[in-house]
């Protein structure tokens, strides 16, 4: 199975897919109707109740009988609305209102609708920060990521390659990742994430998760409460500098997730330093587990090797193989690897330096391999 889960960096920023060129103008039609809300109920209410009164009340001889509907009289208060005169005018107390009220309420509708409009599109095209947080607004079932620092950019990526609507929360607007993950078109709320007025501008209200990322333990833990009294249930994830807080705290509070940053990132300089190409490390039960991405070459002799031999020979879980950049998952045990051939596989500490070892102390095949 060929890998086609990852969106490009350049599709992500640019933004040309169609999916997401429908979605953004969904939204922009949704900002639209926000802003227009009341003012499209009172110039409604308006139209509607002048159509009505015109009818019952606009006398009959005045018009030919074809003209005198519901749907002619609309036509006449579209055309009053624009200063034009379709049908005679009637003295009559009821009606008086009408013939001088509609060309007020279109001057109005031009006046405001235009101003308005255009303001709109020019904080649209410059993508303001009042824009963003109208944007931000329109979203549902998204993920409010708070802090927007080193880690906080590194996750606001990840989710975009997932395809994850996103939006963001950082009271230092300027600082360069701010600038970046603007560029990718997400919404970034300029205000102080512990704040419940900020929160509910980021939508936490209708958000499936929110990411705490800030410096502050103390911050991230009080944006996680205030998500949960907003929304109760939402899945939060914190970030914590010290681990065992973190557990302490993911108990509890119920904290969907605590992790600490340094344990998670310790693993992976520790194993780095003992052996290269690795691409992650984590602790599971008391075991530390590594991911590698292994370049078959002459030098190792796995070149001609059988991936279940592979397996077999250094007890290693063997996840994508990839070949002329096709990539496969899960790939067939009696794949034969050749050389330019990359995999991804797992393995514990011991078995990474035998995978390591040169060939002539590899011990041969069926010989038991010593145990740590």
């Amino acid at each position: 199975m060929t890998s086609t889960a990852y969106l490009s960096a350049d599709l992500i920023k640019r933004g040309k897919s169609l999916p997401s060129k429908l979605l953004q103008s969904w939204r922009l039609l949704r900002v639209l109707a926000n802003e227009f809300e009341h003012f499209i109920i009172w110039a409604s209410f308006a139209s509607s109740a002048s159509i009505l009164l015109l009818y019952f009340f606009y006398p009959k001889q005045e018009l030919p009988a074809h003209h005198y509907t519901l749907l002619g009289f609309a036509y006449d208060t579209m055309l009053m609305t624009f200063f034009e005169s379709p049908i005679p005018f009637v003295d009559d107390w009821r009606l008086i209102p009408i013939f001088f009220g509609l060309p007020i309420l279109g001057l109005l509708v031009i006046a405001e609708g235009v101003v308005h409009f255009g303001s709109l599109i020019v904080h649209h095209k410059r993508y303001t920060k009042e824009w963003q947080k109208m944007l931000a607004s329109t979203y549902e079932n998204h993920i409010v990521v708070c802090g927007l620092g080193n880690v906080g950019f590194r996750v606001v990526e990840h989710l975009k390659r997932y395809d994850q609507d996103v939006v963001c929360i950082e009271h230092k607007v300027t600082t360069q990742f701010a600038n970046e993950v603007e560029q990718l078109k997400v919404p970034v709320i300029d205000g102080d994430a512990t704040s419940i007025a900020c929160l509910e501008l980021a939508g936490v209200k209708r958000a499936k998760a929110v990411i705490a990322v800030t410096d502050n333990d103390l911050a991230n833990l009080e944006i996680a409460l205030n998500a949960r009294e907003l929304r109760p249930g939402i899945r939060a994830v914190v970030r914590m500098f010290d681990q065992r807080l973190a557990k302490k705290i993911e108990k509890a509070f119920g904290i969907t997730c605590a992790f600490s940053t340094s344990a998670l990132s310790a693993p992976i300089f520790a194993q780095s330093a003992l052996s290269e190409n690795i691409l992650a490390s984590f602790e599971f039960g008391n075991t530390t587990v590594n991911a590698f991405q292994l370049i078959i070459d002459e030098e190792h002799g796995f070149s001609g090797m059988i991936i279940d031999n592979l397996r077999h020979k250094f007890e290693v879980t063997v996840l994508m193989h990839e070949r002329n950049s096709h990539i496969d998952w899960n790939p067939p045990p009696d794949t034969v690897l050749q050389k330019g051939d990359k995999i991804l596989l797992l393995t514990d500490n011991v078995n990474v330096q035998e995978l390591f070892r040169p060939p002539d102390s590899v011990p041969p095949k069926g010989t038991a391999k010593p145990k740590p």
